[in-house]
């Protein structure tokens, strides 16, 4: 989709200056094997006035990773290019332009890595460009994290989540909100002199066909998705707000499965982060969903058990949300009766069932120092079992049921575990 509008406006011409840029991808982390399987760039003019658009699916070669995020399935996939073949076209819209990106760091990193993947080194230089995230906290410092919040704090509406195009236009408008904050020429004028003589290689691709995601796919929902959009920024460390903007995104959905739980690792060491800051980031978005949720007044049974999963696979306890809504609610929230709650006395019996994010031998270890016994099957002296999924049909789960004995939560026997037992369980 190559799009050329021509603008009438007060304005005198303008040289083009920037290029909008969003990408889907397969992951979390490019030093992961992760691939990028949308790209779109809008182009813009120095006074943030549209030029032209592009946008094309991806063939990254392998699977498609979260589809249960960005919607892209295999079949829309199979007749689009892979990235050499559009390289030398995607050059050709971001050479001499300043990159814009909501969370541009995340794009950038996996752009280059697909350019290196085929050869080349471009000049993708993250200082050099411009981050609506970033811009967004400068010009409100009470702005909220994701492109959602931002869009609807500027007023700008966006149709089709997680459609790379989709959110390109949204940025481009964003963008050019914020550009009108600035004087002309803007502070980073500097900047964009300065990358607008950087060379380009000469590339291949550019005769590939762009190949446009049907109309089925994409599509943000659920309430964990607009819980997200309102959590406040977090200042401090200075990477904070990149990493949770990825977090932003996993939890589209409600979840996070094991291979991102992984990814975040890689994520979190790109970035820089310590495991101590980590564990900080986690404890603090943990407090601020929690805070969110209880906005509305009430906490169904559905949300929360969404986020005491996501609690646990943050390394954080189910108790820990009990007392983060019980601080937002000023102690009104009625903490639920949930199995195990009370806890079971030590010398208690215990299996475990189903794969979790940590080795099943850490899980042994906390069990023993908390004072539990672990068996490797059910029995019927087993007092209870742990299970990844408590609707288990494994063998073990269904022991348990044939046996009575209770089948517990993997994030309901944390809360049982002693403070030197409760580390990260993701």
């Amino acid at each position: 989709m190559d799009v050329a509008v021509t603008l009438a406006g007060p304005l005198k011409e303008a040289p083009g200056m920037y290029a909008v840029i969003d990408t889907e991808t397969t992951g979390l982390s490019p030093g992961h094997r992760h691939r990028v399987i949308e790209i779109a760039v809008v182009q813009l003019d120095a006074h943030g006035r549209f030029e032209r658009e592009w946008v094309t699916l991806l063939n990254p070669q392998r699977d498609l990773g979260p589809q249960h995020i960005h919607g892209i399935l295999t079949a829309d996939v199979l007749a689009a290019p892979d990235f050499a073949q559009i390289a030398g076209r995607l050059a050709s819209l971001l050479a001499g332009r300043m990159v814009v990106g909501h969370n541009v760091e995340f794009d950038l990193g996996f752009l280059r890595a697909e350019f290196d993947r085929i050869g080349y080194r471009v000049p993708l230089i993250t200082e050099r460009s411009m981050c609506t995230m970033a811009l967004a906290g400068y010009l409100h410092p009470g702005a909220k994290r994701t492109l959602g919040a931002c869009c609807s704090a500027a007023g700008i509406s966006i149709e089709g989540w997680h459609s790379a195009l989709a959110d390109t236009r949204a940025t481009a408008q964003l963008f050019s909100h914020y550009l009108r904050s600035f004087p002309s020429p803007p502070p980073w004028q500097w900047a964009y002199d300065e990358i607008s003589r950087l060379p380009w290689p000469a590339l291949p691709g550019m005769d590939g066909v762009a190949t446009v995601r049907p109309v089925h796919a994409g599509g943000r929902h659920g309430w964990m998705s607009r819980l997200v959009d309102q959590l406040p920024r977090v200042p401090e460390p200075p990477q904070a707000d990149s990493y949770l903007a990825v977090l932003d995104m996993i939890l589209a959905d409600r979840e996070i499965n094991e291979a991102e739980a992984d990814q975040l690792v890689h994520v979190a060491t790109d970035l820089g982060l310590t495991r101590s800051e980590v564990d900080e980031l986690h404890r603090v978005y943990v407090t601020d969903l929690a805070d969110a949720l209880w906005s509305g007044g009430v906490v169904s049974l559905e949300e929360r058990t969404d986020l005491d999963r996501v609690a646990v696979m943050l390394g954080q306890r189910a108790a820990d949300v009990d007392d983060a809504l019980l601080r937002a609610s000023g102690g009104q929230y009625d903490v639920p009766a949930r199995p195990g709650a009370q806890g079971f006395p030590p010398g208690s019996r215990l299996v475990f069932t189903g794969d979790m994010v940590e080795p099943r031998e850490v899980w042994w270890d906390r069990a023993v120092a908390a004072g539990f016994v672990p068996q490797e099957a059910v029995r019927p002296d087993t007092t209870f079992v742990v299970a990844a999924d408590v609707d288990s049909l494994s063998v073990k789960a269904r022991a348990a049921r044939g046996f009575g004995v209770p089948i517990v939560a993997v994030e309901d026997f944390v809360r049982m575990l002693p403070d030197r037992g409760q580390r990260k369980a993701g």
